[in-house]
């Protein structure tokens, strides 16, 4: 019987640092794993920013009262209550904030239909009513 032949992992413990644009500068594999984009944070704050510079315009424009209209509305259909199994549809804020008018993938890959959160109503009712 032939002696085993021991396989050195392929691994490197440490990636060879290119030079380009947005590589990331950290010689440790964890720090070059959990390297993040500098726009991700923008990215996520971008609909807060962007409202912000339309309420600041309109007071800008039109006076205090403006904003606070709009800030009242918006919290108001944040409101809306439905029963606890309805997923809502969020039409009147979207109309409100102008989310109504652009198309993104959420308007077709995030289906209400192929939703986990659809739970059966019967049992959520009596649960939030104390029946049980």
């Amino acid at each position: 019987m032939e002696a085993s032949v021991k396989v050195m992992p392929g691994m490197k413990d440490s990636f060879d640092v290119t030079k380009g644009h947005l590589a990331p500068l950290d010689k440790n594999c964890s720090g070059q794993i959990s390297f993040e984009h500098p726009l991700k944070l923008s990215e996520e704050n971008y609909e807060a920013h962007r409202n912000s510079l339309n309420m600041n315009i309109l007071r800008n424009r039109e006076g205090i009262h403006a904003p606070l209209k709009m800030t009242m509305e918006m919290q108001a259909a944040k409101k809306v209550g439905r029963l606890p199994f309805l997923q809502s549809s969020n039409a009147s804020l979207d109309s409100l904030t102008g989310r109504d008018l652009c198309l993104d993938f959420t308007d077709f890959l995030n289906l209400p239909e192929f939703s986990e959160t659809l739970r059966q109503p019967h049992a959520v009712m009596e649960k939030s009513l104390g029946i049980l």
